[in-house]
């Protein structure tokens, strides 16, 4: 697993110098889990060292990033469930005010994990859109090309 400081230069690096849609993912995603804010924290450093670059992709590379990011998302919805179902079991085992207020602080420990994940999952749903947006215009652009180099072997003969 990355460390919080070397995966922060990773994207700081990559938004400088572009680099693969696959090691821009890896470096978001260290042990298969999103980190969001540091994310774009490391977004806002690069934009605001002027960097400028670009991730490049092929059909192939961002199918299997957006599966992964899928993935992500379903392990998040997953997750939310769990926290729903302990929220909802959890109560006090007396009607005494320690035990009541365990119980609150637990539930609202609970909510305060649940809208983290529900902000999390709408993170990455937007991401996903993104990526298939993309993946709709590499295709665009691949048959563009492909029709415009077609052209132009007819145009030859």
């Amino acid at each position: 697993m990355m460390s919080e400081e070397s995966w922060y230069s990773t994207i700081i690096r990559e938004a400088a110098e572009g680099v693969s849609a696959t090691d821009a993912v890896n470096a978001v995603m260290p042990g298969g889990m999103a980190v969001a804010g540091a994310v774009k924290a490391a977004a806002d450093a690069a934009v605001g060292l002027g960097a400028v670059g670009s991730w490049s992709f092929d059909r192939e590379e961002i199918e299997a990033i957006i599966a992964d990011w899928k993935e992500l998302a379903e392990q998040l919805r997953e997750d939310r469930a769990t926290f729903s179902q302990a929220e909802t079991a959890s109560y006090a085992p007396s009607n005494d005010e320690p035990s009541n207020r365990f119980v609150k602080s637990l539930q609202d420990g609970l909510a305060a994990i649940e809208k983290s994940n529900k902000s999390m999952q709408e993170y990455v749903d937007g991401f996903i859109e993104k990526l298939e947006e993309a993946k709709r215009s590499i295709g665009r652009t691949d048959d563009e090309n492909a029709n415009a180099l077609g052209s132009a072997n007819v145009n030859e003969v």
